[in-house]
């Protein structure tokens, strides 16, 4: 069992570098070294224990956020009981990240293999297709069996080292999005050894493994999130009229944008940007913009805006609502975030090798269930085509243990990356869980309602689940008037749980 030796890091938090078996089937050989953060408990004498946060990605670090974020997640009685602890995942932050191009500049050259655009035609997707496989040979040149070592089993099993060198007999765990499909590997995986989960926004184990030439964010049905929370914005969009959605002007905000992505389709539209050339707003674009700001509904007003100044075909006044948005902080350096989602999603999933078949899963969603969002998850998963990584140790079931504590499940009736069905799913297969619904909109449940965030802190303080059929709703309405500080929020939200490109 690893020693953690803490140092303050300023702010109230600690951090500290802890080394783990590199490979789990040699436990006395190479270490793996991890950076963790932790925030003490502010009522020691009534501590509980560790709660374990991790935002999601794959490929998001969690000590810096836990540092910057950790107390605004939770109602305060829960970090006054317990030390909050973000730990990044292996090849991730601080945890040996895993870099597959030698700068920022050759890493943004490579826009279809980082998820920075998805391709629309056939000349694209060649394109994409040299751009993956370059990148995944680059990376396994740069990084060697590190992408080897990976993954998601690896790291609950990290979780499990850390919990008991930090004196606790359960692993507690807030997840996320994807950190909620690292609380199934761990519920899974050590069923007597769990105590609170708490797994806000689903994911469907089945993103693991399925049938041949299935892709894995299509087996996880996040194009029908997708689709079903645009469809949503649409509806709420009309009913809220253009005093408070300004795409309900002059017509059903649905067939406008039908009509805005079969024009940019044909000719994208420019967009001034300040001291340099203009910039050209694509289809591509207008799809993953839109569905980035799905993502939290404080931002669905000014999608409304966006879409409408997109619609007029006024550039400046695309790049005026283009500046308003929410930005996350900028790193310092290089950003591996693009380059560890690969390396952690690739080595957990199942994804065909033929490279177009992803293209082809693609357009046949975008032509029937799921229009405009499915090619641009099916090439989510692309960069696994050529990837050579695989996680020595991998989850792929069963889901249905019975853990030695109840699990909460929370989801989002509209979640455009993880949707409500997954919730579903997922309860029906964890025989000790309870399904906590809130009737709201985006990515991220327990954020956007008090209720949610109440019930969730009365399991964590207590283990207490809310009755069976309990429905929260959000404190506010995707197109009520926002302030300042909801935007702002926003913007933190969205940066912490690094999910925008990829569930």
């Amino acid at each position: 069992m690893p020693s953690i030796s803490w140092v303050e890091a300023g702010d109230g938090s600690q951090q500290a570098d802890v080394d783990v078996p590199y490979d789990y089937a040699d436990p006395q050989g190479r270490t793996f070294r991890l950076h963790a953060v932790r925030l003490p408990a502010a009522d020691p004498a009534n501590r509980i224990g560790v709660l374990f946060v991790n935002f999601g990605g794959p490929g998001g670090p969690a000590a810096a956020a836990v540092a910057e974020v950790g107390r605004l997640l939770f109602p305060p009685e829960v970090p006054a009981r317990y030390d909050l602890v973000g730990v990044d995942p292996r090849g991730t932050g601080g945890s040996q990240p895993v870099q597959c191009t030698g700068s920022t500049a050759e890493q943004a050259a490579l826009p279809y293999a980082t998820l920075a655009d998805f391709p629309t035609d056939r000349v694209q997707e060649e394109q994409a297709i040299a751009q993956v496989r370059a990148f995944a040979d680059e990376c396994r040149a740069r990084n060697g069996d590190l992408l080897d070592h990976v993954g998601t089993l690896q790291f609950a099993r990290d979780l499990d080292v850390l919990r008991a060198a930090m004196g606790d007999s359960r692993i507690n765990l807030y997840g996320l999005s994807y950190g909620a499909f690292l609380g199934q590997v761990v519920a899974n995986t050590f069923p007597t050894r769990t105590g609170a989960l708490v797994l806000d926004s689903v994911v469907n184990p089945a993103w693991a493994s399925g049938p041949p030439d299935t892709v894995s964010w299509i087996r996880e049905r996040v194009e029908v999130g997708s689709t079903e929370t645009l469809d949503r914005f649409f509806e709420l969009c009309g009913e809220a009229g253009p005093p408070r959605c300004v795409f309900a002007a002059d017509g059903d905000p649905e067939q406008k944008y039908a009509e805005l992505a079969a024009r940019l389709r044909a000719v994208p539209l420019l967009v001034p940007v300040p001291g340099r050339p203009a910039q050209p707003l694509t289809y591509s674009t207008l799809v993953s913009v839109t569905v980035s700001l799905l993502y939290n509904g404080a931002t669905w007003p000014l999608l409304g805006q966006l879409l409408q100044a997109a619609y007029s075909d006024d550039g400046a006044a695309v790049a005026t609502v283009l500046e308003s948005l929410p930005q996350p902080p900028t790193p310092e350096g290089y950003l591996n975030y693009p380059d560890a989602r690969a390396a952690i999603s690739c080595a957990d999933t199942d994804n065909p090798r033929d490279p177009y078949r992803y293209g082809e899963v693609g357009r046949a969603l975008d032509a029937t269930t799921a229009p405009y969002v499915g090619s641009r998850w099916a090439y989510a998963g692309l960069v696994c085509a050529s990837w050579s990584g695989r996680s020595t140790e991998r989850h792929t079931g069963p889901w249905d243990s019975w853990t030695r504590n109840p699990v909460l499940l929370i989801g989002n009736r509209y979640d455009p990356a993880t949707p409500y069905r997954n919730a579903v799913v997922v309860a029906d297969l964890l025989p000790n869980s309870t399904l906590l619904t809130v009737d709201g909109v985006g990515h991220g449940a327990v954020g956007a309602s008090s209720c949610a965030a109440s019930l969730m802190s009365q399991y964590l303080l207590t283990g207490a689940t809310p009755p069976v059929g309990t429905v929260c709703t959000q404190d506010r309405a995707a197109f009520d008037p926002v302030p300042v500080a909801a935007l702002t929020g926003a913007a933190l939200t969205g940066a912490v749980r690094a999910g925008v490109a990829a569930g």
